[in-house]
């Protein structure tokens, strides 16, 4: 009888414990926030991630992939708090689909558009004159984001486009999943050349900088970011704290410009 009431004793306690396990749990995971955001913005979102946890104890989930896989993930049901896009167009599609908050769109920074090399070629420089013939400078492939769902690769085309160089590279360019995966390309020295944003190229110790392409190049290189439908005090402790100046430091240090 004593072992039985024993073992009912242990059962409970087993009960209880599990019991306040799962609530401590619970706890720790509503305790956060999802933010889905764009392969380019890595650095300063792990960065902003982390600041914020410190100001306010809420915790950061990140999510990065190219703007428009991440558009189609919370399409196709994901759950997020806030989306950070790379490109308006994908911004749109999902506020067509009442999926991100209308009202809390805002554009958040600009970003520049840029022609790479490895570190170790050091004999190619180009200027304003030189850049007319920028196919014929070089004979290899380049490395560009997929055009297809990768905004750095829409601007890419634009600029190949806008400068009747789309022929010429028709057969040398590279497709790449993401923005950091133009980069690597490059830094791995698997293509000559890359065109990424001036943002990933400034992070990189492996690449050089060879040429930055003129704002009227491609249509503007702007950053937005929005919330999830039904906010929560989270989420509008997230957006408070991306407007504040602590915030908007790190973008800058990243090489971005805040509008």
């Amino acid at each position: 009888m004593k072992l039985l009431l024993k073992s009912k004793k242990q059962y409970l306690f087993l009960l209880l414990f599990v019991f306040l396990l799962s609530c401590s749990s619970h706890n720790k995971s509503t305790n956060s926030i999802s933010v889905f955001a764009a392969a380019s913005v890595i650095d300063v979102m792990n960065e902003i991630a982390q600041e914020f946890k410190k100001e306010t104890g809420i915790s950061v989930r990140l999510n990065f992939a190219s703007s428009g896989i991440l558009a189609r993930q919370i399409e196709s049901g994901a759950e997020f708090d806030y989306y950070v896009s790379a490109s308006k167009d994908w911004m749109d599609y999902l506020d067509s689909l009442q999926l991100v908050d209308r009202n809390s769109i805002r554009s958040l920074v600009e970003n520049r558009m840029v022609a790479i090399v490895p570190i170790e070629n050091t004999d190619l420089y180009l200027d304003s004159v030189s850049i007319v013939n920028f196919p014929d400078l070089f004979k290899g492939r380049i490395s560009i984001g997929d055009p297809a769902h990768v905004p750095a690769g829409k601007y890419a085309r634009q600029i190949m486009i806008n400068n009747s160089w789309e022929n010429k590279f028709a057969k040398r360019i590279l497709p790449a999943k993401d923005v950091r995966d133009a980069l690597f390309m490059v830094e791995m020295g698997e293509v000559e050349m890359g065109m990424v944003y001036l943002s990933d190229a400034k992070k990189s110790k492996k690449v050089r900088t060879v040429y930055e392409f003129a704002v009227t190049d491609c249509d503007p290189i702007q950053y937005y970011g929005a919330g999830k439908m039904n906010s929560d005090k989270k989420q509008e402790a997230f957006v408070v704290f991306l407007n504040e100046d602590k915030a908007k430091s790190i973008w800058e240090k990243n090489g971005f410009k805040i509008d």
